[in-house]
Order: structure tokens, then C-alpha cells, then sequence
């Protein structure tokens, strides 16, 4: 019997090009480097993905991932067996997220505990950044 486990989505949109996206992509390099901590067979139905849009803001509509109210970069979304349970284009927010996400997966926490924490920080938090902002959102 081969019980399959909820596939788990982390799609984060940065510029990679970008010195002023310089410090999300950084928490995002190191939740990237977390998530490849083994959590037993849930590290299975894990997966991370980081994309990187054109420039050009016409060019970016195309290729920008759906269920976004913009085109704007930043942006995180989780999609837990393609449904999205969360999504944000706050730069505070999202970096919030990838700082607790980090430590989560260090703690070898579960994709169910990661999502609850990574839902509510998405729908209640109003982290205003400090950081720069990409000026070309």
C-alpha cells in the first residue's frame, strides 16, 4: 500500500539580476539550502521553486505564475496539492515567512505545521519592510 502525502509548493518570484531584491534572495538561498534537510519521507512532498521574470513588465505577464493580483515582484505562494493555501506579494510578509520557514525546516517541523504557520503569516501579518523594494515591480 503506498500511501502518498500531500504535495507541498513554495514558489518564490525575485529578480535575480536585481542588487536592490538583494536581501530577500538572500532568506530565500537559505530556505532553499534548509529545505534539503531530510524530514523523513515528507522531504519527499516538499518542493521549492524560485523564478525569476523578465525585466520587462509586458514581457512578465506571460510567464508570471497564476493566482497573483499583479505582476509585481516580489512574490511567495504555497500550493498544497496544486490549490494555492497561501499567497502574498508584500516584501515584509514574505520575508517574515522565509526567516520562520528557515528555522521550521531546521527544526524538521512538518509540511502540515509549515503550511498553518506560513497560511497565517500570509493572511495576518503586516510586516512593513524595511528592506529595499525592487523598484522595478
Amino acid at each position: 500500500m503506498n500511501n502518498k502525502g500531500s504535495e507541498y509548493v513554495l514558489t518564490v518570484v525575485q529578480h535575480t539580476y536585481c542588487s536592490d531584491c538583494a536581501l530577500i534572495k538572500n532568506k530565500i538561498a537559505e530556505v532553499y539550502i534548509m529545505s534539503g534537510l531530510p524530514r523523513g519521507e515528507e522531504s519527499r512532498y516538499w518542493r521549492m521553486q524560485i523564478l525569476s521574470p523578465p525585466w520587462d513588465r509586458d514581457a512578465r505577464r506571460n510567464e508570471f505564475p497564476a493566482g497573483f493580483h499583479s505582476v509585481d515582484v516580489p512574490a511567495l505562494k504555497l500550493e498544497i496539492n496544486g490549490r494555492t493555501a497561501a499567497i502574498t506579494q508584500a516584501p515584509g510578509t514574505i520575508s517574515a515567512i522565509l526567516i520562520k520557514l528557515k528555522d521550521m525546516l531546521r527544526e524538521h517541523r512538518s509540511n502540515d505545521q509549515m503550511a498553518a504557520e506560513i497560511k497565517k503569516l500570509a493572511t495576518t501579518a503586516s510586516h512593513k519592510s524595511e528592506e529595499a523594494v525592487c523598484p522595478v515591480v
